[in-house]
């Protein structure tokens, strides 16, 4: 099976939802069984839960967070994904430090969506920063799915996704 791990700071925001919006996309595909979807922090609070807006927007979409408990980054993760997307460069950087054999399979959400730039930390800001940061993690997530089907997994998604 093919392993997805999302990479941020605290595993409390932007890695949380960039799973659930890919678990819940990869649904929608009807990939599910085929990727499985790890989130994890640099700088983790191991066991924190998601933070309240995050879960709040995530809710709003259908998608649930109450379980999810942070997990700090470790080498053997990095080392056992397929992909490692990052919210930012200085993610990026940081999971090359920690595991520079691996370098190849570690790129910034955006930049292997195709783009360009960091997923911003909505930590400590309102809920609306949060709306906005699912909504350009969806955008980029979408891209970057299409990515892995067509390159890496092989076969192409339907036009629908």
């Amino acid at each position: 099976m093919f392993t997805l791990l999302f990479v941020c700071t605290g595993n409390t925001c932007r890695s949380p939802m960039a799973k659930a919006i890919a678990d819940a996309l990869l649904a929608e595909m009807g990939q599910a069984a085929q990727i499985r979807v790890l989130s994890a922090g640099i700088s983790a609070w191991p066991g924190a839960p998601a933070s309240v807006h995050a879960r709040k927007v995530m809710a709003d979409r259908g998608l649930n967070l109450d379980g999810h408990a942070a997990a700090s980054l470790t080498p053997s993760m990095i080392r056992e994904a397929d992909l490692v997307l990052t919210m930012t460069g200085s993610h990026r950087d940081r999971v090359v430090q920690m595991a520079p054999e691996q370098a190849a399979k570690v790129f910034t959400l955006k930049e292997y969506a195709g783009g360009a730039g960091d997923i911003a930390d909505p930590f400590g800001m309102d809920e609306q920063a949060y709306q906005q940061n699912a909504g350009e993690i969806e955008g980029a997530l979408r891209k970057a799915l299409h990515r892995i089907m067509e390159t890496i997994v092989g076969r192409r998604p339907t036009d629908g996704f």
